[in-house]
């Protein structure tokens, strides 16, 4: 089947055009059959639920199906149409031909101009028969467009890559506020309400969105400092500086973030928490947005919570096979309680909805209730809680012991009347989930009981308690061998003649030498002689060096190997160490 092709300009990109003819003539799945790509039963099966679903291309519905993946149906996308499949990274890109098709666009349907070749622009598509954002770009740019194929990731790449600087531009560089007015006062409400809603405004503040979501940003911060506004992308945890916008933009941004997440655009001296939708070609991504007033002005925090990368199954969110096969069997109980701890962005909440979705497999009654509900799980009640109105975590477990639960999920235990119901559930007959904000696995035991519950109790519907970390892994286009320096060594307890890796920094981990992240744990399971020290009042010492007699492998033992591995550094496990 066809190969990507390396084309290096648009002299190239032109005369293979005009070798490759299409053969409209021919289907799909008759390409994917000659080339033994799929059977006959298989082409078969993915028509008839292509009946079910009319409108959905065959394509997507054998890579739903996982009958081929994405990169065979890209090839016979290729033949069939008579078009090549091409590496950017070979291919340069003139700045003009960029301007044709505006940043937030061409990030938003994850589409690159490529060329103008005789009035025709020439996109990069992972999906050529996308129509509706053909003819979007088309509207757009005044132009025909024809397509070639690409990778969704290397679209991607390059888009980053080329619109990571994007300009301001004329219409921004005109909206600037007169400077006098900039540093006396606010300006007035009426003027930053309608640049707010002006298109310049309209299309900065969605290309800044959807540039995140390409990089896989979790968080956007926008920081008005003196003179400029930083704006920075939180990527595998750690913050990357994207760029600095005059300071006389922040009024109209602020409001249009205002205006999008329906908070109040009047109001400049209070804290303020909103939620927005950005819609990415045909998903969705929800926006939990934070503003409040600083001395140079309102400052922001956009959360993204983008369910494609956010929920995904216990296996694939890196535990080892051990903790898995653990897991398992504490969730598969009738009854009790079962713990995540970590700091704020460790991975608890994307656990826990790993865990649902295996306890939703057997069919039963689940309710969670979230401050906020950050993903949206099909056939999971979930309840937002509002502490603004007295409807706590405490108020609502009460309401839903009411309600037939079988599965409960809590957000957070942040006090004793939350961990006596939830403890109280656990003991009548319901499996609860929740997470608790503590180091290691066996300081959540004592947390609890500081917090008020009984120990004998305690022990009676705990099921397990794990502490988790999320570990930047190393980027493998880039990585090379570590020079570790002397002292981590010998504070992780590593051999000197041990090899370990990193990512040296390229232009596919934006230079950081990592891309991805992995969650490491240490899971507790309590055993019946962990019952014991908990109901005798063992201190979170004494319940760990239990665990570890007992075979409860260390975060920081699983976070070493995976450096052995080569799959992250010795200094990413340094940063994550708990022993």
């Amino acid at each position: 089947m066809n190969q990507s092709v390396s084309i290096r300009n648009v002299e190239e990109l032109e005369a293979i055009l005009h070798k490759l003819k299409p053969d409209p003539g021919v289907h799909l799945g008759e390409v994917l059959l000659e080339e033994r790509e799929i059977s006959a039963p298989e082409l078969e099966a993915a028509l008839l639920q292509q009946q079910l679903e009319p409108g959905k291309h065959l394509g997507k519905i054998l890579v739903e199906m996982e009958i081929v993946d994405q990169v065979i149906i890209n090839h016979a996308l290729a033949k069939k149409l008579g078009i090549p499949i091409i590496k950017l990274s070979d291919f340069k890109v003139e700045p003009d031909i960029l301007t044709l098709v505006p940043p937030d666009i061409a990030l938003e349907y994850n589409v690159l101009p490529l060329a103008e070749i005789n009035g025709v622009v020439i996109l990069a598509m992972e999906n050529p028969l996308d129509w509706e954002a053909r003819d979007l770009i088309q509207f757009h740019v005044g132009r025909n467009v024809d397509a070639v194929i690409a990778s969704a990731h290397d679209i991607s790449q390059t888009l980053n890559q080329y619109y990571s600087n994007f300009e301001e531009g004329v219409n921004l560089e005109d909206m600037r506020l007169n400077p006098v007015i900039e540093a006396k006062a606010q300006p007035p409400a009426n003027m930053i309400e309608k640049q707010a809603m002006q298109k310049p405004i309209v299309r900065l503040l969605n290309a800044l969105l959807l540039l995140a979501v390409v990089r896989g940003a979790s968080d956007i911060n926008i920081r008005p400092e003196k003179g400029r506004v930083n704006v920075y992308y939180r990527v595998d945890g750690k913050l990357q500086f994207v760029r600095s916008l005059h300071s006389s933009l922040l009024p109209p941004l602020v409001s249009r973030i205002k205006v999008t997440a329906q908070m109040n655009v009047a109001e400049h001296h209070m804290p303020q928490d909103g939620h927005a939708r950005l819609r990415k070609g045909k998903h969705e991504i929800d926006l939990r947005i934070s503003v409040i007033p600083t001395i140079m002005g309102e400052s922001v925090v956009i959360r993204i919570l983008d369910k494609e990368v956010g929920l995904k199954p216990l296996d694939e969110i890196g535990f080892n096979e051990k903790e898995l096969g653990l897991l398992h069997k504490m969730i598969n109980r009738s009854f009790g309680m079962f713990l995540v701890t970590g700091p704020t962005g460790c991975g608890k909440s994307t656990t826990l909805y790993g865990v649902l979705n295996e306890i939703k497999k057997s069919g039963p009654h689940i309710i969670t209730v979230e401050d906020p509900v950050e993903y949206d799980m099909q056939g999971v009640e979930q309840i937002q809680v509002l502490p603004i109105r007295g409807y706590t975590f405490a108020e609502a477990l009460r309401h839903i012991l009411r309600h037939d639960p079988d599965v409960i999920m809590i957000g957070e235990i942040r006090d004793l009347e939350t961990a006596r119901i939830a403890n109280k559930a656990a003991l009548t007959g319901h499996i609860v989930l929740s997470t608790l904000h503590t180091n290691d696995a066996a300081s959540a035991i004592t947390r609890l009981i500081d917090m008020g519950v009984e120990p004998y109790l305690l022990s009676a519907t705990l099921l397990g308690t794990m502490a988790q970390r999320l570990v930047r892994l190393n980027c493998e286009h880039c990585k090379i061998e570590d020079d570790v320096d002397p002292e981590i060594r010998r504070d992780l307890g590593v051999g000197e003649q041990e090899k370990f890796y990193r990512g040296e920094g390229c232009l596919s981990c934006d230079f950081t030498g990592y891309h991805g992240r992995l969650a490491i744990c240490e899971l507790l399971p309590i055993t019946n002689a962990m019952k014991k020290l908990i109901t005798g009042g063992g201190d979170a010492m004494e319940l760990k060096e239990a665990a570890v007699k007992e075979g409860m492998t260390t975060l920081t033992q699983n976070a070493i190997k995976l450096a052995r591995e080569g799959r992250t550094s010795l200094e990413e496990v340094y940063s994550v160490r708990l022993d």
